[in-house]
C-alpha cells in the first residue's frame, strides 16, 4: 500500500469506522448490551457502563464521520478565503463538488456490486436460518433469473443514491446523506468565500439554530446537518489558529473535554430508562428539543463534537490518531466501512453457524429450526478471523480498486472540464481592472507565482 501523509483527522476517521463495524457486531450477537442495564433494578453488564459501551455501540461513530466530513470539505476553501485568494476558492469548491460525487458513488457501486453477486451465488443462504434477529434481516434470496437479477442491481444502484436504501446491504443508508452533507459544505462555503471570518461564524450558527430545531427524523437535522456545521466550524478554528491551537488551552483541559464527550457519546441507544444517569440525560435533552425528535442523535451529536474539539487542541491526543497504526485504519477506512456487512453475511456467518449447519437443529416434528451459534470461545475466535479477513481485504482494496476508482474520476472531470490534461486554473471571478489590461500583461499576471 502506498505511503500517505499522516493525519490526525485520517486516524479519528479510522476510529469511528472500527467502531461502526463493533456496533453492528454488537447488534447482531448481543443486541441487549444497546440497553444501560437489563431493567431498572438490576445491576448493569461492564459493556452496558459508561466508556465501556463505547466499545460496542457505533451510533456515535456515525456523527463522527459527518464531522469529519464537514471539515475536510471546507478546510481548503476557508484557508484560501481567509488569505484573500477568492479566485483559488471558487476554483477548488468547482472542482471538489465535482469530483465528490464520483468519489462516493463509484466505490459504493463497486461494493453493492459485490454484495449482489454474494446474494446471487447463493453465499447467504445460512443467513436466513441463524438465530442472530439482525444477520437474518440482511438476507437477500437468490435470484431466479440472470434477467431478474440484474434488475435487481439496477434497483439497488440507483435506490442507494434516491431513497436511502439498498436491498442488498442496507448499511448504506447513510452514503446519501454524506454526499448532502458535503453539498451543504459547498453551497455554504461558495456563500460565503467572501465575507470576513467573524461573518462565517454568524452564518454557522444561524445553521446550527435552524437544525437544532429541524428535529424531525435522525437524518436531516441531528445526524446530518448539526455535525456537518460543527465539523466547519472547527474547520475555521483550524484556520484561526493554525499550528499554535495545540498550545490554546491547558493540558487538562483538552483531556477533559474527551472524557466528557465520550461518556456523552455513550447514550444508550436502547432503555434509556434503565439507568439513572441516562434516564436523566434523557429527560434533559427531551426538554430542551422540539417534539418527536430523536435525542439519541442529539447526544451522540454532542458527544462526538466534544471528543472533536478536545482532540483539536490536544498535542497528546493528536500525536496518537497520527501513530502508523491509527493511520492505517484511517486510510482503509472506507472499504472497511462498503464491505463489513458484506463480510457480516458471508464469512462471519459461516465461522459462527457452521458446527450447527452441518447438523442442524430440529423440532418434535422434524422441521429445522434457528441454526445456533458456537461456544463464546468460538465465536471470539470467529470475530477475530473476521476482523483480520476484513481489514486484509480492505488494504487490497485500498490498493487494487481505490486507484481504479480515482482514474475513472479524474478521466470523467477531465472530459467535463474539456481538458485532455491537467492544465493550470484559472480565475473564476475576473475585476473589471484585469479584463481593461492588454493580453499580454493580462497573462503575464495570471502566470505569475502569487
Amino acid at each position: 500500500m502506498a505511503p500517505r501523509d499522516a493525519n490526525w483527522i485520517d486516524g479519528l476517521r479510522g476510529v469511528a469506522s472500527f467502531m461502526v463495524v463493533c456496533g453492528h457486531l454488537c447488534t447482531a450477537f448481543v443486541p441487549w448490551l444497546h440497553a444501560p442495564a437489563p431493567d431498572a433494578k438490576t445491576a448493569p453488564h461492564l459493556f452496558q457502563l459508561p466508556f465501556f459501551r463505547l466499545a460496542v455501540g457505533g451510533r456515535s461513530a456515525v456523527a463522527l464521520f459527518f464531522l469529519i466530513t464537514g471539515y475536510v470539505n471546507s478546510i481548503g476553501p476557508i484557508g484560501r478565503s481567509r488569505a484573500g485568494n477568492t479566485d483559488a476558492a471558487f476554483n477548488g469548491i468547482a472542482r471538489s463538488a465535482l469530483a465528490r460525487s464520483g468519489r462516493l458513488i463509484l466505490p459504493t457501486m463497486i461494493a453493492t456490486a459485490l454484495t449482489w453477486f454474494m446474494a446471487n451465488i447463493n453465499a447467504y443462504h445460512m443467513t436466513k436460518h441463524v438465530d442472530s434477529t439482525w444477520i437474518r434481516q440482511g438476507w437477500h434470496r437468490q435470484e431466479p433469473t440472470l434477467g431478474a437479477a440484474l434488475a435487481s442491481l439496477l434497483k439497488a444502484e440507483v435506490n442507494t443514491w434516491t431513497i436511502g436504501w439498498d436491498d442488498y446491504d442496507g448499511t448504506q443508508w447513510t452514503l446519501h446523506l454524506f454526499l448532502e452533507g458535503s453539498m451543504l459544505v459547498y453551497m455554504t462555503m461558495f456563500a460565503t468565500v467572501l465575507v470576513k471570518p467573524k461573518a462565517r461564524f454568524v452564518v454557522y450558527a444561524v445553521l446550527y439554530l435552524y437544525f437544532w430545531q429541524l428535529g424531525e427524523g435522525l437524518a436531516v437535522g441531528a445526524l446530518k446537518g448539526l455535525n456537518i456545521v460543527f465539523g466547519m466550524f472547527v474547520a475555521e478554528l483550524h484556520n484561526h489558529y493554525k499550528d499554535s491551537a495545540t498550545s490554546v488551552l491547558p493540558a487538562p483541559i483538552p483531556a477533559i473535554m474527551i472524557i466528557v464527550g465520550m461518556f456523552i457519546a455513550g447514550f444508550p441507544q436502547d432503555a434509556p430508562h434503565n439507568a439513572h444517569w441516562s434516564d436523566s440525560m434523557s429527560r434533559f435533552m427531551q426538554a430542551i428539543t422540539v417534539e418527536k425528535s430523536d435525542i439519541r442523535r442529539y447526544w451522540d451529536h454532542i458527544g462526538a463534537s466534544t471528543v472533536l474539539l478536545g482532540i483539536f487542541f490536544s498535542r497528546n491526543a493528536r500525536r496518537v490518531l497520527t501513530s502508523p497504526v491509527f493511520n492505517f485504519l484511517g486510510r482503509v477506512s472506507f472499504p472497511v466501512y462498503l464491505m463489513h456487512n458484506t463480510f457480516i453475511k458471508s464469512v462471519l456467518t459461516w465461522m459462527v453457524y457452521l458446527p450447527s449447519a452441518m447438523n442442524p437443529p430440529r423440532n418434535e416434528k422434524g422441521q429445522q429450526m434457528d441454526l445456533q451459534r458456537g461456544s463464546t470461545t468460538h465465536v471470539f475466535i470467529a470475530v477475530v478471523c473476521f476482523f483480520y479477513i476484513l481489514y486484509r481485504s480492505a488494504a487490497l482494496w485500498v490498493t487494487h480498486v481505490d486507484p481504479f476508482c480515482a482514474k475513472l474520476v479524474n478521466a470523467a472531470t477531465g472530459w467535463a472540464y474539456g481538458e485532455a490534461t491537467p492544465r493550470e486554473s484559472r480565475p473564476i471571478l475576473q475585476t473589471v481592472e484585469r479584463r481593461q489590461h492588454s493580453p499580454r500583461h493580462e497573462k503575464t499576471k495570471l502566470d505569475s507565482p502569487a
